[in-house]
């Protein structure tokens, strides 16, 4: 029997990526540092799903809020990032919060748009213009740089002329690029800062991490002084087992040398060393998800955990599900009993060697205790101490979307509105999250007796932040049930919300009519090469009564080419809920070939047979 890891996030047990920071800052010749930095290694959860942070920023000096604005910039970025859902993207949770940061700097410091002088849609300070904004009052204006490294990957996110450079193989390199032009022979004019604009602009790059990199982060006052050649010399002394008092020391000695060659700037450097990033084989994944042991098929009675099986739900060659209760003493209560109902999932080990589902099958626990929505089925990990594979589920009375449509084979438009508008409200927490579900199907939605709709099973969701990391397997076929997927995940592997849309609307068509919107494939079939050989079918073949408004709605849900189908939940949504008359309009100005290729190709071919007949009559 094999063994299987229980926590998605906990499965690194090997080689992970382990580095360290050290930085020194002085305000130098002048009376106050307006120069901050700040620098995080979050535990290993964290580290995983959202990576680990270095951030520098120069406070302008012609604001008067220059030093807390620096310091406001690197403190918050960095707790405010951590604080965005882990299954964000990184581009997408840093993006949210320089954005909100950049807002609120902008709000204290009341600029207007005519206060700067406007070159390429950009603001311009420069020291020399400290006295011109004293009419609005304080000014919270600052560089940024942060590098932020996750799994093999380092995100930088750039604004402003502090600057982050590299040293591999002995070779100092600059990434970013300095948002300033001269003026005059020695005058700078800052071009880009945070605070400055309701629009900000920001320089995103990515690199990839390797071992024994060094990152460099400094503020002007550092590099307008050193050459690459003069940094260089003093990263060549790090030893290949680097660690923070070496990086603090040579931080320092950077700063003093900058001090030394005439900077009258303050002066502030933190370096980032990588000591080990994580390279695993696909062996050592897959080891790494047999820990844990998948229970044999349970009957009612047995105890797992504590949890006794009071019904076998669903038994499949994928999963078993079973109906437990798990009984507890209340203290307060003076030593009652109470019991808790849920439902115990576990994979089948039909299952125990598919490295692909068991992925997901943690993931899917992972996910579920991050998404708290009405219209989607909690779910938690397994107790922690367990030696078995399985995570616990809220318990849903009702029946699939599949045995609700038997039983109910041509409900009303109502009905199915209000179906699609809980599912469409779900997907909105999925999207919200940056989750693509990727199986949406009637067998994954359960109904129950007063209609309300929960997503049951989410096994093969996409995360974002997930996605961006270099220790899980990759798949090599489009995840979900064959007349569901989207065409683009299909034919390219690609998945997006638009994916789920398509989903949504196959399912939509299903619910009135009991048909599929092209015709069924089955896995041997799976010959399409193009958008164009998908043929949507009119729902009016099998419920003629339908209106024509209603069809076109669900020919736009379900068009093969994601760009032209709906682009959002909403849009769909909206028009199955109220008549898109210009969409009816625009459809009756159609010739017939653009309406409906089928039934022209039809016609013509009823004409040419006619045309053959009678040729062969007259001869």
């Amino acid at each position: 029997m094999k063994n299987h890891q229980n926590s998605f996030l906990k499965k690194q047990t090997s080689a992970h990526l382990r580095l360290c920071f050290g930085g020194s800052s002085t305000a130098g010749k002048k009376s106050v540092n307006q120069d901050a930095f700040a620098a995080l290694i979050p535990n290993n959860n964290e580290l995983i799903a959202k990576g680990a942070i270095a951030a520098i920023a120069d406070g302008v000096s012609s604001a008067s809020k220059a030093a807390e604005a620096s310091q406001l910039a690197v403190t918050q970025f960095i707790s405010e990032y951590y604080a965005t859902p882990e299954t964000w993207s990184t581009e997408k949770s840093a993006s949210k919060v320089l954005n909100s940061l950049n807002q609120w700097l902008f709000s204290q410091s009341g600029f207007s748009q005519e206060s700067f002088t406007q070159e390429s849609n950009t603001q311009e300070f420069s020291s020399e213009n400290s006295q011109q904004h004293d009419n609005f009052g304080s000014h919270w204006l600052t560089t940024f740089s942060a590098l932020i490294l996750k799994s093999t990957t380092g995100y930088i996110f750039h604004v402003g002329d502090s600057r982050i450079s590299r040293l591999r193989q002995n070779q100092l390199e600059t990434i970013t690029r300095d948002h300033n032009r001269k003026q005059g022979n020695k005058h700078i004019i800052l071009t880009r800062a945070l605070g400055a604009d309701t629009r900000l602009k920001v320089d995103v790059h990515k690199v990839d991490l390797q071992i024994k990199d060094v990152y460099i982060l400094t503020c002007d006052g550092v590099h307008d002084f050193l050459s690459k050649k003069e940094i260089s010399d003093h990263l060549a002394l790090l030893s290949t087992s680097t660690n923070k008092a070496q990086l603090e020391q040579t931080s320092q000695a950077i700063i003093d040398h900058a001090i030394a060659k005439g900077s009258n700037d303050n002066v502030s450097c933190l370096l980032v060393a990588i000591n080990e990033v994580p390279n695993r084989k696909l062996e050592e994944i897959e080891r790494d998800l047999f820990t844990r042991t998948i229970p044999p098929a349970l009957k009612l009675g047995d105890i797992i955990d504590g949890y006794t099986v009071r019904k076998v739900i669903h038994a499949s060659i994928r999963s078993h599900l079973y109906l437990v209760e798990k009984c507890r003493v209340e203290k307060r209560l003076a030593d009652k009993t109470s019991s808790e109902i849920l439902v115990l999932k576990t994979p089948s080990e039909n299952f125990s060697d598919d490295s692909i589902y068991l992925q997901g099958f943690m993931r899917e626990a992972w996910v579920g205790e991050r998404i708290n929505h009405n219209n989607v089925m909690k779910v938690k990990s397994g107790e922690s101490h367990s030696k078995f594979l399985y995570h616990l589920c809220e318990y849903v009375e009702g029946q699939t979307l599949s045995e609700w449509m038997h039983d109910n084979p041509k409900p009303s438009i109502a009905q199915v509105r209000d179906i699609i508008k809980q599912i469409v409200s779900a997907l909105r927490a999925f999207q919200r999250l940056e989750l693509v579900h990727r199986d949406l199907k009637p067998d994954n939605i359960m109904i129950d007796a007063h209609g309300q709709i929960k997503l049951i099973d989410y096994g093969t969701v996409s995360v974002a932040s997930l996605n961006e990391n270099q220790d899980t397997i990759i798949e090599s076929v489009p995840q979900g049930s064959l007349n569901y997927i989207a065409p683009e995940t299909l034919l390219n592997m690609e998945v997006d919300n638009k994916s789920d849309l398509f989903s949504l609307g196959v399912i939509a068509y299903q619910l009135l009519c009991g048909e599929l919107p092209y015709k069924p494939m089955i896995r041997a079939e799976v010959t399409f090469k193009h958008y164009s050989q998908w043929q949507y079918r009119s729902i009016k073949q099998f419920r003629p009564e339908l209106p024509l408004w209603l069809d076109l709605s669900l020919q736009q849900a379900t068009m093969a080419d994601p760009k032209d189908r709906y682009q959002a939940f909403s849009e769909f949504d909206r028009d199955i809920n109220k008549p898109n008359i210009t969409a009816v309009e625009e459809y009756k100005t159609q010739p017939i070939l653009q309406r409906n290729p089928v039934l022209f190709w039809q016609g013509v071919s009823f004409i040419l047979a006619v045309f053959l007949v009678l040729s062969l009559t007259l001869s």
